[in-house]
């Protein structure tokens, strides 16, 4: 396993290990606005590209970034619409959890994939990530309550603020083979970049679900851990990382 900072993104390490190229179209399942693609489209200008996702708003964002990627607009609960065997390079990126059944998922990805392709499946593990700056108690319920958002508050069947930590075992136990396991870590130590986007996420989910007296947090806690992170990114004590968990899995 690997750790990485700095100007390298969990989304450039995907596409290093996707390992696309002219011979190798690579197809990103839940591609969201196509951050992965467009590192894929980095790292490799002639690969061609192709988007699977279920919002379509999602997908005018990503013909924005990515306009060479094809899009096409389905729900991946349904199954991968891709023919058998069709796939050389598969990636997915903090998709798992919201489908209700992991196990039929893998064995879509399995059916799609060539022979001799690869797929890499990565997910965030949001019950692991690090705040340091504010009440240490306080800040343990903040993460806490939003680790468990999707499943306690979403309604999404399956899913899981543990998703990262249990990538591998799922794979292990699916129709793919499993080749290889990496971590991506995000550290800050000022409240900005991937930093402030995940808190001002955090901040705004969690008091959204305060209000509807859920969690483990009231409306004035959040406002009040928001506060004691402004100052610590003031004063030099604040602290931020955040873990991804890449799989390399074939057929």
């Amino acid at each position: 396993m690997t750790a990485a900072d700095g100007p390298s993104s969990v989304h450039a390490l995907l596409a290093e290990l996707v390992d696309g190229g002219p011979d190798h179209g690579v197809v990103d399942l839940g591609a969201g606005s196509g951050a992965t693609l467009a590192a894929v489209a980095a790292r490799h200008p002639a690969t061609r590209l192709a988007a699977i996702d279920r919002s379509a708003e999602a997908l005018v964002r990503l013909r924005r970034a990515v306009p060479t990627a094809a899009a096409v607009r389905a729900d991946l609960r349904d199954g991968v619409p891709c023919r058998d065997g069709s796939i050389h390079r598969l990636v997915s990126h903090n998709v798992l959890e919201s489908l209700p059944d992991h196990g039929a998922f893998l064995t879509e990805v399995a059916r799609a994939l060539h022979p001799r392709g690869r797929v890499v499946l990565a997910h965030t593990d949001f019950e692991a990530i690090v705040i340091a700056g504010a009440d240490r108690d306080l800040t343990r319920r903040v993460v806490l309550t939003y680790s468990e958002l999707p499943v306690r508050y979403r309604s999404m069947a399956g899913s899981d603020g543990q998703m990262g930590r249990q990538l591998a075992g799922l794979v292990r136990h699916s129709g793919l083979r499993l080749r290889d396991v990496r971590a991506h870590v995000t550290v800050r130590d000022a409240l900005t970049g991937p930093a402030r986007t995940r808190v001002g996420e955090v901040i705004v989910a969690v008091r959204r679900i305060a209000s509807r007296h859920l969690g483990s947090v009231s409306p004035e806690d959040v406002d009040r851990w928001a506060e004691q992170l402004r100052v610590a990114d003031a004063d030099g004590s604040f602290f931020f990382s955040e873990t991804a968990f890449a799989v390399v899995a074939s057929r």
